[in-house]
């Protein structure tokens, strides 16, 4: 199972995008297209070129059994498009079926899919748990804390009938507190509050300034890198933006008052249990 924290090219990678100058670039499809400078690859027909017996002796030499069965031919995973100046084989090949090889154009090429934010938000990526403290019901102009949790995820699944390995990275979370103050997109997840401990101002927490009942909404952002067919990991155009599971909250008004009588000698008293 793939460990992002133990992974040093994906740390390394994840590290440069988000120290990046210009951070909206990571919220606009078309610029983080642009900005990752994406690699494309495609398979090639090595016997492309070749003629009469010549063609058929290569044929027969790349001939292969595809996964789960049936008849195919090992294809050139090569880097670039059909036509693309410098095109080059990464030396690694792939056996295709034999009806997906006839599909090749004049040189050869079938080019590989490309994972796409539609594709990476059609995943059941899991969101992140939210957590507001104190809930279900916390004080007007108090502080309440908000924190997040949420984890690295690993998927399975096909494009264009190739394979896809695709791993999702929280990366940015949105709070909507309700009331109509919002928080993020930012990299701060929150943390929880020490046992016991409330009213702690933290980098998440908000202020209520009305009574009333609220809804604590939280958006994450997720990073996502894909691998078709074992050709390496490439950047998702865009974040998949998962929302959790609204968290209702009731805000109350303290009324503070000074009481001298003991509930145990007068259970009337104000502030007594049973008492308004």
């Amino acid at each position: 199972m793939w460990d992002p924290d133990e992974d040093p090219d994906f740390q390394k990678a994840l590290r440069h995008r988000l120290m990046s100058d210009d951070d909206s670039i990571f919220f606009d499809p078309t610029k983080m297209d642009a900005a990752l400078n994406r690699t494309t690859y495609s398979l090639q027909d090595p016997c492309a070129g070749e003629d009469g017996d010549a063609f058929d002796d290569c044929r027969q030499a790349q001939e292969c059994t595809v996964d789960g069965g049936g008849e195919g031919v090992n294809m050139d995973v090569v880097v670039g498009q059909a036509g693309e100046e410098g095109r080059a084989s990464r030396g690694t090949q792939m056996c295709v079926a034999n009806a997906d090889a006839a599909e090749a154009d004049d040189e050869g090429v079938i080019p590989l899919p490309v994972f796409t934010l539609q594709d990476f938000q059609r995943l059941n990526v899991a969101p992140a748990v939210s957590t507001v403290e104190p809930a279900p019901d916390t004080l007007k102009n108090m502080n309440t804390n908000v924190f997040a949790v949420a984890g690295a995820q690993v998927f399975q699944t096909e494009l264009g009938g190739f394979p896809v390995a695709v791993r999702a990275y929280p990366t940015q979370y949105s709070w909507n507190y309700g009331d109509g103050a919002t928080l993020g997109p930012t990299p701060l997840t929150g943390v929880p509050l020490a046992e016991g401990d409330w009213d702690i101002p933290t980098d998440t927490s908000h202020v209520y300034a009305e009574t009333g009942d609220y809804s604590v909404t939280l958006t994450t952002y997720f990073y996502g890198e894909y691998n078709v067919a074992g050709t390496g990991w490439q950047p998702v155009a865009g974040f998949n933006e998962v929302a959790s599971a609204p968290v209702p909250i009731s805000v109350w008004k303290a009324t503070v008052r000074n009481v001298a009588d003991d509930c145990n000698e007068n259970p009337r008293s104000f502030g007594c249990p049973g008492t308004n």
